[in-house]
Formats: C-alpha cells, structure tokens, sequence
C-alpha cells in the first residue's frame, strides 16, 4: 500500500464501522489497498496514475485498446469552431472511447465493485465469481475503454466495504457525513459547502476528499480544485471520450439518469436515447419494476458530467445503483455490467457522440 506521511494520515477520519451489516463476499474487493493492487497487476492493458489524492491515495486509470494518439492539433472548442473538428478528434476518426469512472463519492462502493471485476474480467477471462460476460467482452473489443475504477480514493478509504441493507440514517451519515451535534448533514446539505468545513463534522461522510471537495461538483471551468476532477477532465480530452459513464449508488432501484441541460441539442437527444435504452436494459434483467415511460425532461444540474461535451464534445451519463431492496450483491455489481453492455450496443447502432 502507498506509505501516506504523517500530515496526510492526519486528514483522513476513521473508517465509519456498521455493525449490523452483513460480511462482503470475498470478491467484493474495494479496499482503496485492494484497488491499487489490481491496477498495479494490470497486464493485458495498462495503467497510470492520473492524480494523487490529498489523503495520499493514488488514482488509476486503467486503459484497453490502442492509446498511442498524437498530440492534437488543436483542442475540441477551437476544432469545433473552425467547421474542422476532426482536427481534434483524428482523421480517420479513432474507434469510440468510453470513459468509465466510480467512487466519486467514495462511499458508493457498487460501482468500484464491479469495476475492480471488470478489470479482471479483461486481464483473466472472467470476474472474480468465475464468469465471462461473453458479449460484453465482445463489445469492449470494439471500442478504446477507459476505466477509472475509484476516483475518491479518500472517500472510499473511510467508508464501509458497502451498504447493502443500510437503514436510511446510517445510509445518509455514511454517504453525506454528520455534523458535530450528530445531526445529519444530508444530500442537498452537503452541497451548501466547497469544501465542507471538516472541522464541524464528525464524519464527512464518503461524499468528499479529505479536503473537505465534493469531486461531482468540481466543475467550475477554470477554478478546478481537485486533483481528482483535473485528472479525469485531462483523460477525456487527451483520448477524445465520447463517452462518460459516471457510477453512483442511491436508495432506488437502478437507474441510468436524464440529461442534463448543459450539452448541445444532439448530445441530449442522444443521452435520451441512451436513457430509454439501458432502463429499458435494467427492467429485462429484473433489476428494474418498470420500464422506462416516453422521453425524460432534462434535469437542471451543473455538475462534473457538464464539462465532457466542453472538454471533448463527448457525452457523460450517471448511473445510480442500488443499496437497498432485496438486491443480492451479484445483482448489485451487475447493474454495472447490463448498463455498460447497453451502452456498448447502442455505440455500435449509432455513435455515442455526434461532435458537429
């Protein structure tokens, strides 16, 4: 494990304990040691590290497919304006990339579940259950994929290995912290501050670094405070993501989110489709009640997935998982797998970005 100094050990809380819940599989490896371990075994691909957290944390990417593009000529906003944008995005154009990151807030450990199986899905064969997700495999092959499997390594490192079956207020302390009178500072809370004062709380929750920054809403262009949001903007624009997958974790059953407003006119209708079509994805692989029902509204959010389409003209969707219910841990983790391989489907019907 990295050796963290001692005024960076100083900055991170304890780790929050739940005592009431159940043990993790053994293959549910999302310890911030059992992440930088896969990563650092990677073969087949190759990894780096993009950022250093304020806790000391490194945060890898881990790349599949041919990465060995040439500095661009120009950036996507000049590119767009000069009615030449593949001065930006390479002629002729490079397979699509897909750019998957969790733990951004690190105590939605879902997503770093499945990303860490992933991971060795593509190096082994299968996941760490023994499966091989023959077709989602196949897809990949298809595509340049990016996967940051924790980017709050900070978060992660002070937040329960999950939160299957967490009552609401335990849920709530974990993901958005307590203040120091124990009352819970909560989700919209937790956005009244940047960074959240840490001296008033007496768990941050999961939700920031240990500085105190929410990384989802690090997306002030030109006053970006985090490492960790700088180092996946730099990815997206270096490798030309069409495609951000943003994983989360919430309350409900699984759900890929509506747009948000703030992209160009094809990238929502676009995001539109992809909503229909993995909800649609999620409800036949059980993990759903219902379908999907007609187009969503977009939604009224400035938030890291805002500044994709800036930064490369790609677009960027958050998916939430789920932690309660009657979901098993397999069902959890897969939620990622079916909304991935929608996705991948869809990509090879019709171009998850239309940079025009």
């Amino acid at each position: 494990m990295i050796a963290l100094t001692e005024n960076r050990k100083s900055l991170l809380f304890p780790k929050l304990e739940i005592s009431y819940l159940e043990p993790r599989p053994a293959w549910w490896k999302v310890r911030p040691e059992e992440i930088m371990e896969t990563c650092r075994n990677v073969r087949k691909g190759r990894s780096e590290i993009i950022a250093e957290t304020p806790g000391g944390f490194p945060v890898y990417a881990v790349f599949y497919g041919t990465f060995d593009d040439p500095a661009h000529q120009t950036n996507w906003s000049a590119g767009s304006a000069s009615g030449k944008p593949e001065l930006y995005t390479g002629s002729p154009p490079r397979p699509q990339t897909v750019l998957w990151c969790s733990g951004i807030h690190g105590a939605e450990a879902e997503s770093v579940a499945a990303a860490v199986n992933l991971i060795h899905l593509l190096e082994h064969g299968t996941d760490l259950l023994g499966r091989p997700h023959t077709r989602l495999a196949e897809l990949i092959r298809n595509y340049r994929l990016i996967i940051v499997p924790c980017v709050n390594m900070d978060g992660r490192a002070i937040s329960p290995d999950h939160l299957r079956k967490a009552l609401h207020h335990d849920f709530r302390n974990a993901s958005q912290g307590s203040w120091l009178d124990g009352s819970l500072i909560g989700w919209l809370g937790s956005k009244e501050y940047f960074p959240l004062p840490l001296d008033k709380v007496a768990h941050p929750g999961g939700y920031p670094n240990a500085r105190g920054y929410n990384i989802m809403h690090d997306a002030s262009p030109g006053n970006i405070r985090t490492d960790e949001a700088g180092g996946l903007l730099a990815l997206a624009e270096k490798y030309t993501v069409d495609f951000m997958l943003n994983a989360h974790s919430c309350e409900g059953e699984p759900i890929l989110l509506p747009p948000t407003e703030f992209n160009s006119a094809q990238g929502i209708e676009r995001e539109k489709e992809l909503f229909g079509e993995v909800n649609n994805a999620l409800y036949l692989a059980g993990l759903r009640s219902a379908p999907p029902k007609g187009s969503p509204s977009c939604a009224y959010s400035i938030n890291l997935n805002a500044l994709i389409p800036l930064v490369s003209g790609g677009n960027a969707m958050t998916l939430e998982c789920c932690v309660s219910g009657n979901y098993s841990f397999e069902e959890l983790m897969d939620a990622n797998f079916v909304t991935l391989e929608a996705i991948l489907e869809s990509g090879l019907r019709k171009p998850l970005s239309s940079r025009k």
